[in-house]
């Protein structure tokens, strides 16, 4: 089924279309910036087909897909940061004043670094990279023990606070 949506662009247009016209109207409604629904829905409307088709001619095919991605793997992210300080007794609730905002600095820490490591796929970095002869794997080589050195260090602030 995943195969055919791709194929037949509902993934790469269909969803992101949906996803912007429900924020776009949400928003919208939200600060009722027009009395009219009617009006509210219209522009939501056209400003999501222009966004879409915008994105559509003047952005690499995938780049929905490696978002969707990417949200994910920063949901989890926080989901096991979460699952981290709940084994180690720690009630996020009652930091709400220093450190309870760190699952949602690290969500968008990695969101942000996903974010910069899409653009980057959409550039020629692969074959930056050939020409400078650089033998290491970028992702498991450098980004990886970043990554896992700032969630260790997080983990090991708010534990022992």
């Amino acid at each position: 089924m995943i195969t055919y949506m791709s194929q037949t662009d509902i993934i790469h247009l269909f969803f992101p279309w949906l996803l912007l016209l429900a924020f776009t109207f949400g928003m919208l409604q939200k600060y009722e910036f027009f009395e009219d629904e009617a009006v509210t829905g219209a522009i939501a409307l056209s400003s999501s087909f222009l966004a879409i088709a915008g994105i559509y001619f003047f952005l690499p095919e995938n780049i929905f897909a490696n978002f969707g991605g990417i949200l994910a793997f920063a949901a989890f992210g926080v989901l096991g940061f979460l699952i981290v300080m709940a084994i180690a007794g720690i009630d996020i609730s009652e930091m709400e004043g220093r450190i309870g905002k760190i699952p949602l600095a690290v969500g968008l820490g990695i969101l942000g670094i996903g974010l910069l490591a899409m653009a980057a796929g959409a550039f020629p970095v692969e074959e930056v990279v050939r020409e400078v002869n650089i033998d290491a794997n970028l992702v498991d080589d450098v980004l990886m023990p970043i990554i896992l050195l700032v969630f260790i260090i997080a983990i090991v602030a708010v534990s022992s606070s």
